[in-house]
């Protein structure tokens, strides 16, 4: 029978070999993911899961920075850590934040608006260096030449961690999710539209019989609902033609489905030795905790 700490280091090991096999099939998934999908060319690719492989920029007008370094770039994260008093000395994280702007993908075909929100994503620039407030007062650390290396040596014994990682404007960008366009003629069934406008309507009761009780006996029948119905498909079909008039607008985002959403800036080749690696990292800590879990009931029989 397992009882006290036993019982919590058998808990231990399930979880760590349950997450390992989750984590290593599901790296496993991407590298198939990444191998079996080609890459497609922006203007001439079906609405649908797609791969792009182009140059990342800030859309017109737009400027996008990291926070902590105030480089600019396309996307950025970062995280603010305190170490800790105690004698383990552990890494307290403070803050963090993700960009969430979209930025432009361009592959020479033709270019795509893509949505970071939701997405797995590798950079190309990873930064950490330390300070002694909790915001940095240096934004860029300093590095190359002697004045460089002493000052990144007086910085580095800082009490604060900073961390930034980036994907860097005009490098390469490989893309994998959802790819679908925005704006430009429409393919839904205008009829849901009116559906949705009445059953908005219908919660204001007031305005409802204001608008169309044309005989003021405080209900709508049948005659004034159809008036209803004429107007909100007037409505639906007046918004359907302005958005008709918009430019469509090509955008790459996360899979309503569950599939991958990949941001990165290594080559397809780097990702799928990456996953792999990762995929050989679960399953190992996923085996050795069942045979770690296996010897343990041994032990206790």
């Amino acid at each position: 029978m397992l009882t006290g700490n036993v019982w919590w280091f058998a808990v231990a090991i399930t979880g760590g070999g349950g997450w390992g096999f989750w984590y290593g099939f599901r790296a496993l998934a991407k590298s198939r993911t990444v191998e079996n999908t080609p890459p497609a060319r922006i203007r001439s690719a079906a609405q649908g899961y797609a791969v792009f492989h182009g140059l990342g920029a800030a859309p017109p007008g737009t400027t996008i920075r990291g926070p902590l370094t105030g480089r600019p770039c396309i996307w950025w994260h970062y995280e603010i850590e305190e170490r800790g008093s105690g004698r383990s000395g552990e890494w307290n994280r403070l803050d963090e934040q993700t960009s969430d702007k979209p930025f432009l993908l361009d592959d020479s075909t033709g270019q795509c608006l893509v949505d970071p929100q939701g997405a797995d994503v590798i950079p190309h620039a990873r930064i950490v260096w330390r300070g002694s407030t909790p915001w940095p007062e240096y934004r860029l650390p300093p590095t190359g030449g002697v004045l460089g290396a002493v000052i990144d040596r007086l910085l580095s014994g800082g009490r604060y961690r900073y961390t930034e990682r980036r994907l860097e404007a005009g490098m390469p960008v490989y893309a994998l999710g959802e790819f679908r366009t925005l704006g430009g003629v429409s393919l839904a069934d205008p009829e849901d539209g009116v559906v949705q406008v009445l059953h908005d309507w219908k919660a204001n009761q007031a305005n409802l019989l204001q608008r169309f009780d044309s005989n003021h006996d405080g209900r709508i029948d049948a005659a004034e609902w159809e008036a209803a119905r004429a107007a909100a498909r007037a409505e639906v079909m007046q918004k359907r033609k302005a958005r008709e008039l918009e430019p469509a607008v090509p955008t790459l985002g996360e899979p309503g489905d569950g599939r991958a959403f990949l941001l990165s800036g290594s080559e397809p080749q780097a990702l799928v030795r990456r996953f792999r690696w990762q995929a050989a990292g679960g399953i190992t800590l996923f085996v050795g905790s069942a045979a770690a879990l296996a010897a343990l009931l041994r032990a206790l029989a």
